[in-house]
């Protein structure tokens, strides 16, 4: 049985992007990000920590869940740009393998310098 999603949670503008082969001035191939599809969501924090890298840059780590109509093909492959700000997306789960929601798990990386507090 298809459950329905609240639609007045989804109140936020999220982007999808995705990693394409270009061709630059020069000739070279690149990868750059273009938009795929942008959606309303229900898009929030849901945890958060700091971790120190081995050159001891500190890293913040912000995880994020977002809730959206169901859309094929949205995967770990593809980023999420909320705002200015960019998400790594770790996982998409079709809720209830029924093709109405999915709910996706993303990151958000912020580096900070070592001296900073």
């Amino acid at each position: 049985m298809e459950k329905a999603i609240e639609i007045g949670k989804l109140d936020k503008r999220i982007t999808f992007q995705k990693q394409v082969l270009t061709v630059d001035e020069m000739g070279q191939d690149r990868y750059e990000w273009k938009d795929l599809k942008t959606v309303w969501a229900d898009f929030y924090p849901v945890r958060s920590g700091e971790f120190r890298e081995a050159d001891q840059k500190k890293r913040e780590e912000t995880v994020y869940k977002a809730n959206v109509r169901y859309i094929p093909g949205i995967d770990a492959s593809l980023r999420i740009r909320f705002r200015e700000r960019l998400f790594l997306i770790d996982r998409a789960i079709n809720v209830d393998e029924a093709n109405y929601r999915l709910e996706i798990e993303c990151t958000e990386y912020v580096e900070k310098k070592a001296e900073e507090g």
